[in-house]
């Protein structure tokens, strides 16, 4: 079963490559407002968000009308959030006649009834990267996806690859996760990059100590993080992967035809495809150009909530 979230990868690059290469250089206390430039025509399903009260990482859930008049909701997911944010998520998924959900691999462990023994989160498999993950998630307070949302929901409809249909779409293309970290790697010598991510190359080994020991390290690392997963959506897909790549391109094949056979049921009238954000945008284009869908409306959902801009003295 697979749970690593693919648009990590560009946040794992960066990070090392700044980490080990700078490791002497602290964050700056002042932090450089989020960039707005996206890829021309790309629909935006993440980003960073900001009042007197808290910044935010938000993401998107877009509501479409088809032409016979039902429902699809395109409802993004960050895979790391405040328990907050899944417990909205949870509740907002039960109004749906169906959820279409993703998952590499045998959905069946996670649809499972609670186990006696209380023991209800599926083995997630041996990812090689599914530690830092999790590891990301302790460090900054966040939960983990599959350990919070209900899939054991009757609504809910695995739309995803096998390992097995995962593998073969890889390799076909000669595609692969450590192919594509390394890329990262690669890429983030890039000194146009290097601008864009400078938050990140700023980051030094002594500010990450200092995250197990300063709340204020950690909320301000965290903000920095929070605005590489927004800019990391845009990045995969455009810098990194190919046009036919099996991580957003192929999957979402599945997902669309999975889409096709519950639409064939009349009484499903409203349905959510409750898929990763950064498989929103090229779903979006889909449905706008080949399926003739509209869209009727947008929501931003708080995924890490996080403390307010200080305000300066007088």
């Amino acid at each position: 079963m697979k749970t690593f979230h693919p648009c990590l990868l560009p946040i794992l690059g960066f990070l090392f490559a700044a980490t080990f290469s700078r490791a002497e250089a602290p964050v700056p206390d002042k932090l450089e407002e989020p960039s707005t430039a996206a890829v021309a025509g790309r629909p935006d399903y993440v980003r960073i968000a900001e009042d007197e009260k808290s910044r935010r990482l938000e993401v998107k859930v877009a509501a479409f009308t088809l032409p016979d008049g039902r429902g699809v909701d395109l409802f993004g997911v960050v895979h790391l959030g405040d328990p907050a944010y899944y417990r909205d998520v949870n509740q907002r998924l039960e109004g749906y006649d169906a959820v279409l959900f993703e998952l590499i691999g045998n959905p069946s462990a996670l649809q499972k009834p609670a186990l006696p023994s209380g023991d209800d989160v599926p083995p997630a498999g041996p990812h090689p990267l599914r530690g830092f993950q999790k590891g990301i998630g302790n460090l900054f307070k966040l939960t983990f996806q599959l350990e919070e949302v209900d899939y054991t929901k009757a609504n809910f409809v695995h739309a995803d690859a096998t390992a097995g249909e995962f593998a073969r779409m890889q390799s076909e293309r000669g595609e692969s996760m450590m192919k594509l970290l390394l890329k990262s790697l690669q890429m983030s010598s890039d000194p146009a990059l290097q601008e864009k991510f400078k938050e990140a190359n700023n980051i030094g080994l002594a500010d990450l100590v200092m995250l197990y020991y300063s709340d204020k390290s950690m909320q301000r690392i965290k903000l920095v993080f929070a605005r590489l997963l927004a800019d990391s959506e845009e990045f995969l897909e455009s810098k990194m992967l190919e046009e036919n790549n099996a991580i957003i391109k192929g999957r979402n094949e599945v997902a669309l035809k999975k889409l096709k056979e519950v639409l064939g049921d009349p009484a499903k009238k409203r349905v959510a495809v409750f898929y990763g954000a950064g498989h929103m945008p090229s779903m979006e284009r889909e449905l706008v150009g080949h399926w003739g869908a509209r869209l009727a409306g947008e929501s931003w959902l708080a995924a890490w909530t996080m403390p307010a801009k200080a305000k300066r003295q007088p």
